[in-house]
């Protein structure tokens, strides 16, 4: 099966405090954040593909991030492996970033992918269990997504913070990257997405709305997104 993943790391990082938190060296090694989510998926030897979507004119920077990996500089920059790999500028939107990655990807591969992963750049510590979970159920399923069961009640509320539905706890999970898709009918689905004026936060979302159903395979609570300084 031929798989691309799409790192996505072309955030501004504003509630981080302005820093490029992808770029930052993680307190428990050598690697930064964006080299050590590479790595992982990189290490399980699954991915034809790679595109890492990043801000306007940061090539060099990015590089220099991702090379901080021994591992990841030898197979992507020193000794290219079969691996085709390149940058994608980001958008104004998360959703936008990840179509210039999907359009890119499909300039970059010799044939399409079967499945691509898409991936914060900013969850150092996913793992090669997680990888393989979300991938298995997407072979099945057509779409899938690392999920973990919610430890506190969830309420839902409106404008004024009143609450407008008490939600079944067993029901509710807090989804993870990656997520996982067929290619192409993710590619179809964000081109419909582009021309109705409205606003996605993941890809499941887009999936759910022209493709169907998505189905969540095993997450990991350690899974965790570095959006403020205290999460490092």
């Amino acid at each position: 099966m031929n798989i691309a993943l799409i790192i996505t790391a072309a955030g501004s990082s504003s509630r981080f405090g302005g820093q490029k938190k992808e770029y930052l060296q993680l307190p428990s090694g050598t690697n930064t954040v964006l080299s050590q989510s590479a790595e992982t998926f990189l290490r399980t030897n699954l991915f034809s593909s790679l595109i890492i979507t990043i801000p306007k004119g940061d090539e060099d920077k990015a590089a220099n991030t991702l090379k901080t990996s021994q591992f990841v500089n030898k197979l992507l920059f020193e000794e290219p492996a079969g691996i085709r790999f390149s940058f994608a500028t980001g958008g104004k939107t998360r959703q936008d970033s990840v179509y210039n990655g999907l359009i890119k990807l499909s300039e970059l591969s010799g044939s399409k992918p079967d499945l691509v992963l898409i991936h914060d750049g900013a969850r150092p510590w996913v793992t090669e269990k997680i990888i393989r979970s979300v991938i298995e159920k997407t072979a099945v399923a057509g779409a899938a997504v690392p999920a973990i069961p919610a430890v506190d009640t969830q309420k839902e509320v409106d404008e004024n913070g009143r609450i407008t539905q008490h939600l079944k706890r067993k029901y509710v999970y807090a989804v993870q990257t990656p997520q996982a898709f067929e290619f192409e009918r993710l590619l179809q689905a964000h081109e419909k997405a582009r021309c109705d004026d409205l606003e996605y936060t993941d890809d499941t979302e887009i999936w759910g709305a022209y493709c169907g159903d998505v189905y969540i395979s095993e997450g990991d609570i350690k899974n965790k997104k570095i959006t403020f300084q205290s999460d490092l």
